[in-house]
């Protein structure tokens, strides 16, 4: 089980850097990456207690809302950064 998520680990990493020049392709990824993250962490712990998933899941929420509202934010200023020159 764990060189399966070393193995998805690394997918995700290469993946990471081969879509680093667009923003939301890298959320994309990121989330796939807290998705991997939040698997692991509930096929671990079994039948134990899952506070560690929770804090992980509202750590990724928190995550990409925040991503998500910088992504928007110069979505919206994209009109003025073209008149700037900036591509």
């Amino acid at each position: 089980m764990v060189s399966l998520f070393v193995f998805m680990f690394f997918i995700v990493l290469v993946s990471f850097f081969l879509s680093f020049s667009r923003f939301l392709n890298c959320l994309i990824i990121l989330e796939n990456f807290n998705i991997l993250i939040l698997l692991f962490c509930l096929l671990c712990n079994g039948f134990d207690n899952h506070m560690l998933f929770v804090v992980l899941m509202v750590i990724s929420t928190v995550e990409i809302i925040v991503g998500l509202v910088v992504l928007t934010r110069v979505w919206e200023c994209s009109n003025l950064l073209e008149l700037v020159g900036f591509y």
